[in-house]
């Protein structure tokens, strides 16, 4: 279940601030390729983060597979709620609650997502997490008409097992993307990076996603 509580008194736009401040801190790759979407596309995408990011810490909190299906179920019935107008007073469960409104996020693809993380809680696989789900859905955050290449998919999860620090896997070749769903996917490019070095610097890292950015390569 949650961790960020919000008083009823707090603005929309205040919790949103907070939860960048956090994403920022957590997953500041994703948070870097966020920056160059438009402001209301870069304000779904965090929210997206931040919801993604309550699911994947579950594995860091709890390890008594039990206590971890409720806090999965915990947020399935926060969205189940939301449907009867109901809002826990959680900052990330605010947060959706209108973005699911305006219909910038859907309910069912957020449920996917708990689906999976849960599986690969179990599974205790973290390959099995739904890095590939998320970009696709950031993807259609930036440009619900794109047309979406399913080697996103592929690379999406490389960049996770990179991340992770799993080099046993063949590096793909860049792969080029449209310009409006370069917000969702630039980060995509560290892969290459973190196939030479555990550890780059800043500059390397916003340098990577602003080339990415610019040449559309990720």
């Amino acid at each position: 279940m949650g961790v960020m509580t919000s008083p009823a008194s707090d603005s929309l736009k205040e919790i949103h601030l907070r939860l960048d401040t956090r994403i920022r801190s957590v997953d500041e790759p994703r948070w870097l390729s966020s920056r160059y979407a438009t402001p209301e596309a870069r304000t779904t995408l965090i929210i997206l983060y931040a919801f993604y990011y309550e699911l994947a810490r579950v594995r860091l909190v709890v390890t008594d597979q039990t206590m971890g299906n409720i806090r999965f179920q915990w947020w399935r019935d926060a969205l189940e709620e939301l449907a009867q107008d109901k809002v826990r007073q959680h900052d990330v469960v605010l947060a959706l609650a209108e973005e699911i409104r305006q219909k910038r996020l859907i309910t069912t693809d957020l449920m996917l997502i708990i689906d999976e993380h849960e599986a690969a809680y179990l599974a205790y696989n973290r390959s099995l997490e739904p890095e590939d789900r998320l970009v696709q859905i950031a993807a259609r955050i930036c440009d619900a008409a794109a047309d979406f290449d399913d080697r996103l998919m592929a690379l999406a999860r490389e960049w996770a097992a990179r991340r992770r620090g799993e080099n046993d896997s063949s590096l793909s070749a860049h792969l080029s993307v449209a310009s409006r769903i370069r917000p969702a996917v630039a980060h995509l490019r560290l892969r290459h990076i973190w196939a030479r070095q555990a550890e780059p610097s800043a500059l390397q890292i916003r340098a990577s996603i602003l080339l990415a950015m610019l040449i559309g390569r990720v």
